[in-house]
């Protein structure tokens, strides 16, 4: 037998098609420092902010296959692959979880972005 097509053969992959995506991709997370300083009070407030939009997060269980079979809830060391179908950059947030990842568009885009997800169970 052939190690290397028995090792690719034995993880779980999955084709979504025709995924919407609307969610805004952020340029940047910024951890700020607030203080106020009142005559009765003195306050240090502690703030993360994004910069641009929401992503758009999507649990594996709501996803259904080219075959229309629902997809696990839970994934073991899942890799999403974007595979685009219009004009618009989609990128897959940060990094997976066993049950769910982020998507979002490439920021300056105004319209939605169609994708093809190919998601891969690593073992």
């Amino acid at each position: 037998m052939n190690i290397t097509l028995d090792y690719l053969r034995g993880r779980r992959t999955w084709v979504v098609p025709n995924l919407v995506v609307w969610g805004d991709w952020s340029l940047a997370s910024f951890m700020l420092l607030y203080t106020e300083m009142g005559e009765t009070s003195k306050r240090i407030m502690l703030a993360e902010n994004n910069l641009g939009g929401e992503d758009q997060v999507i649990n594996f269980s709501d996803l259904l296959d080219f075959r229309g079979n629902q997809l696990p809830e839970v994934i073991s060391h899942p890799k999403v692959v974007v595979l685009p179908k219009n004009e618009v950059n989609c990128i897959v947030v940060g990094t997976e979880t066993e049950t769910c990842f982020r998507i979002a568009r490439a920021s300056g885009e105004e319209k939605t972005g169609l994708v093809d997800l190919m998601v891969v169970e690593m073992g």
